[in-house]
């Protein structure tokens, strides 16, 4: 489904209102000119004036003549095969949600990797290669590089 410009507008502004609301409840940081809201505010408002850009766009649109419908249904809806892929990565994304503190980090991402890329019709080979070798290097970066915690699971706790 393809959306027009007037529903994609409301929904990028809403999106821009909501994360000026939450970037606004971010505490203070004494002492210093700029907090922890002062970017996602910035990008809020980004947000905000492209929704208010496309919702103008389209009222141009219509006041000339020219209406676009809301809601254009695509072709590959039909599709059961798409609508099966679909499925995949969204329900991939909420078994990590689920599965990642009580399993890992590490186990998570490549039970959830293999199965998605298995889904989308990549190779068994590569499927496997890369839910080998990327958990371990995205567990690096982030653990290593850019020192966020990640959930520690059965293999962290056997090999870190």
């Amino acid at each position: 489904m393809k959306l027009g410009d007037l529903p994609l507008g409301v929904l990028a502004g809403l999106f821009g209102l909501i994360v000026i609301l939450e970037a606004a409840s971010f505490p203070e940081m004494a002492g210093m000119a700029y907090g922890p809201e002062f970017f996602p505010t910035i990008i809020g408002v980004g947000f905000c004036l492209c929704g208010l850009v496309l919702i103008a766009g389209d009222l141009r649109a219509r006041l000339s003549g020219a209406v676009q419908p809301l809601f254009m249904p695509e072709a590959w809806l039909g599709s059961r095969k798409a609508l099966l892929r679909l499925a995949a990565v969204l329900g991939t994304v909420i078994a990590f949600v689920l599965l990642v503190k009580p399993l890992g980090f590490i186990l998570t991402l490549a039970l959830l990797l293999f199965f998605l890329l298995r889904s989308l019709a990549a190779g068994w080979l590569i499927s496997f290669a890369l839910a080998l070798g990327l958990p371990f290097l995205l567990h690096f970066c982030f653990t290593g590089l850019l020192r966020v915690p990640l959930p520690r699971g059965l293999v962290e706790t056997l090999l870190f």
